[in-house]
């Protein structure tokens, strides 16, 4: 059984080395911010920089996105996405020109990219 943080991991580097397959520069954004030990367990917590996973840029435009994967129903899992990555990303002032986007995995598929 892998963890959910192993399997998030796991999409955010893929969605990375897809950025960056299309020409992009692109960088990781999340970061470690505390780590609580208590009943034989460690937790991390982790926070994205500006509500994203990651960004990626190239000399035309910059993205801020998010990634997941799932299983579900593809308009279920794209309308969930939409909902919760998008009041993250409503509570930062961005520019116009910068594209925010969301990348769904499914097994076995091609991801799917959607603008917030």
């Amino acid at each position: 059984m892998v963890s959910t943080t192993s399997r998030g991991n796991y999409y955010k580097r893929k969605t990375k080395e897809y950025f960056e397959k299309l020409g992009y520069t692109t960088q990781l954004t999340e970061f470690l911010t505390t780590r609580f030990i208590g009943g034989g367990k460690t937790i991390y917590v982790k926070k994205d920089v500006f509500g994203a996973d990651g960004i990626s840029m190239n000399g035309k435009e910059i993205i801020f996105w998010n990634s997941k994967a799932t299983t579900e129903d593809v308009k279920d899992g794209v309308s969930k996405m939409k909902s919760s990555a998008k009041k993250e990303f409503e509570k930062y002032p961005f520019p116009k020109y910068v594209k925010r986007q969301g990348v769904i995995w499914i097994p076995k598929k091609k991801p799917i990219v959607f603008n917030y």
